[in-house]
């Protein structure tokens, strides 16, 4: 009998290895359209402004205050595996790229005080934000990591729909920077 419940044991983790870190609540309405538009990118969609708490404190950061910069704008959560498997390269992007124009900004739609007590663990280079799940919705993001690479106009020209493939990231970000 042990070894039947070691074998569904081992069923149920691999199933939720494989779903992934999951998605927010579903969009309705605007909210399923936006996300339908984040899906077919073809850099015609604006990103969505925002104006955000610092995870920590400080000034409020809005999307406008890095007009004319690259942008990954990243939802993530803390209980993401893959989320927290990024931080580092998400680091190196933003150390390698940042003095030629390009930022990371993180944005998790968790509560205060559970990002503040990760970030004390986590430390990162690049900007975090608290966020809601309304924005989640609003950008279309259907699951955790979800990355939207805006160009220095502020268009969505590419989604990243779970871990971001490293190699093809700064591929993209090589071409947009030299764009610009």
């Amino acid at each position: 009998m042990s070894k039947r419940f070691a074998f569904i044991g081992v069923l149920v983790l691999s199933l939720v290895c494989v779903a992934g870190c999951g998605a927010p609540d579903p969009p309705t309405g605007e909210e399923a359209a936006a996300a339908s538009d984040a899906a077919s990118t073809s850099g015609d969609r604006l990103a969505p402004e925002f104006t955000l708490a610092r995870i920590g404190g400080g000034e409020q950061v809005s999307l406008a205050d890095s007009a004319g910069r690259i942008r990954l704008v990243d939802f993530w959560t803390t209980w993401c595996p893959p989320c927290r498997e990024e931080i580092p390269m998400l680091n190196e992007l933003q150390q390698t790229y940042g003095e030629r124009g390009f930022d990371v900004i993180a944005i998790s739609p968790e509560e205060p005080d559970v990002l503040e007590e990760f970030a004390a663990d986590n430390p990162v280079v690049y900007t975090s934000l608290i966020g809601t799940e309304d924005l989640v919705h609003e950008y279309g993001a259907l699951g955790y990591p979800t990355g939207f690479l805006i160009d220095g106009d502020g268009y969505v020209v590419d989604v990243f729909f779970g871990p971001k493939p490293r190699r093809a990231l700064e591929e993209k970000i090589e071409a947009l920077l030299a764009e610009s």
